[in-house]
């Protein structure tokens, strides 16, 4: 279950507080791409949220995602932002509100599918992230190339300000988004399979 591999690679930075963490698939110029899950920590017993964006291709292949993690109660707060794997581990990852200064995030670790990189945040830079327009993340290629992915914050203050997604009402609609990128993607494939009947049958006329 696509949930279930998130939160496995959030694990080290959730504490295994959520059954299942969010893995939502977006379009960048969507305003509604965030979204906000949360669940109490038996243990702990507080609340953890997660207030989360991920990017895929229309085909739904994977680009990058952050995460911002906060506890109740706790002032430190966390922003973990995921990148294909096949970058360069020294660099780390570049994030940038806007035109502000970019901060850098180390790698805290790789999964088969994607890399993490965590930065500690406060409350300053969740205002930061309300006020602004979009937020860069930025990457470096084995050819020690930027790679930048561009992630809107339409949407982010509702969603950080608002109530927690239930794990299973955010599971169903990943499962309805998934659906609608695999009928997106048979379209596109029945276009052109169409095309191409057209031009053979043009070329023997």
């Amino acid at each position: 279950m696509r949930l279930a591999k998130m939160f496995a690679a959030l694990a080290f930075a959730t504490a295994a507080a959520f059954p299942a963490a969010p893995s939502i698939a977006q379009e960048a110029s969507d305003d509604n791409a965030w979204v906000k899950i949360c669940n109490r920590d038996p243990q702990a017993n507080k609340e953890l949220c997660l207030i989360t964006q991920e990017l895929r291709t229309d085909s739904g292949q994977f680009l990058a995602s952050v995460a911002i993690r906060e506890a109740e109660g706790e002032a430190r707060k966390s922003l973990l932002a995921s990148v294909p794997v096949g970058m360069l581990i020294q660099p780390g990852v570049q994030l940038q509100i806007d035109g502000n200064q970019a901060q850098q995030a180390r790698y805290s670790i790789c999964f088969p599918n994607a890399c993490y990189a965590e930065l500690a945040i406060d409350a300053a830079y969740v205002n930061r992230l309300k006020g602004g327009g979009k937020l860069q993340v930025t990457t470096m290629n084995q050819q020690a190339k930027p790679v930048r992915f561009d992630l809107t914050l339409m949407g982010f203050t509702s969603a950080y300000d608002g109530s927690g997604i239930d794990p299973q009402a955010l599971e169903q609609k990943q499962a309805d988004l998934q659906r609608q990128l695999e009928e997106r993607a048979q379209a596109a494939r029945d276009r052109l399979v169409a095309e191409q009947r057209r031009a053979i049958e043009d070329a023997n006329q």
